[in-house]
């Protein structure tokens, strides 16, 4: 089979040791008889560039060495053909990793890349950009907190989310309330909200078990929508959330759906599991079955 490991040149917000990491997937598939090609680049829109044109010519596996960001890239690419996404952890929140059951540890991830099981999953689609997303795109305060994390020059690992959420949090007495419109598969309703963000995977930030009964593979998105509460009552839902213990709090609610539309404020940038993916409003639906990944099977 033919193989591209992605990674970059620089560390960046990479763990130290990622390097090492791509190394080692490189020399254990070439063990093991596969034909391997090694992507490094110094930009994103590098790496982009050149895993698109391995896709093109119709790679078996892009593997990425990275965090959510490199799995989202890798994903937006390999959506609706036949190569399949392996990943290697090595990022800030790895959520996806976490969500879809592999291993953090390199030689446990590397084991279950080797052993080549493949998922097929949904994917969300935002079509005013012609994106496709693996996890989730926050559009409310959980945007502001994403930017937060992601223009931190401090390394603070996946508590990076939570002192984000923290400081943004702590803002809230001194912001007006966020409006928003939202169209849930045709039925529109608008509200105030702290957080609105359609899921397709069960984990986000760093290890919010935000949808614990997500399904990747059921053909909707869960459209988690927290209302307004006090900055303390604020406080007391995200400590629920980290026990994945929030889901009957009154101010939460999720709901299925195919497809959701999102206008709200214009300074909000909606973000693309830890990314920036734009402003609103934009219409996130989901794309059924069309994505593989190299991932252990359900048990």
């Amino acid at each position: 089979m033919r193989y591209a490991v992605a990674h970059g040149r620089r560390p960046g917000r990479l763990r130290r040791g990622s390097a090492d990491v791509g190394a080692a997937a490189v020399r254990a598939l070439r063990s093991a008889g596969h034909e391997i090609l090694e992507v490094s680049a110094d930009t994103v829109e590098e790496a982009r560039a050149s895993c698109a044109t391995l896709v093109g010519e119709g790679l078996d596996v892009l593997v990425v060495v990275g965090g959510d960001g490199a799995v989202s890239l890798a994903t937006d690419l390999c959506a609706g053909t036949g190569t399949a996404v392996g990943i290697l952890p090595a990022g800030t929140g790895n959520d996806s990793a976490r969500s879809l059951g592999i291993p953090f540890a390199p030689p446990a991830a590397l084991q279950v890349l080797l052993a080549g099981h493949r998922r097929t999953i949904d994917t969300l689609h935002v079509p005013e950009l012609d994106r496709h997303v693996i996890g989730s795109t926050p559009s409310a305060l959980d945007a502001r907190i994403s930017a937060r994390v992601n223009g931190s020059t401090r390394q603070l690992g996946s508590f990076s989310y939570t002192a984000s959420a923290l400081v943004e949090i702590a803002l809230l007495r001194r912001q007006p309330p966020l409006h928003y419109r939202l169209t849930v598969d045709g039925v529109t309703e608008e509200l105030g909200a702290l957080v609105v963000v359609p899921c397709n995977l069960p984990y986000l930030g760093g290890g919010l078990h935000l949808v614990p009964e997500a399904d990747p593979a059921d053909g909707l998105l869960d459209l988690v929508v927290i209302r307004p509460v006090r900055p303390r009552e604020a406080l007391d839902v995200l400590r629920a959330v980290r026990k994945a213990a929030h889901t009957d709090h009154p101010a939460v609610r999720i709901t299925r759906a195919r497809e959701v539309r999102i206008e709200g404020p214009e300074d909000i940038v909606a973000q693309a599991d830890g990314d920036e993916l734009g402003p609103l409003p934009l219409t996130v639906r989901v794309a059924g079955s069309n994505l593989q990944v190299i991932a252990p099977p359900l048990t």
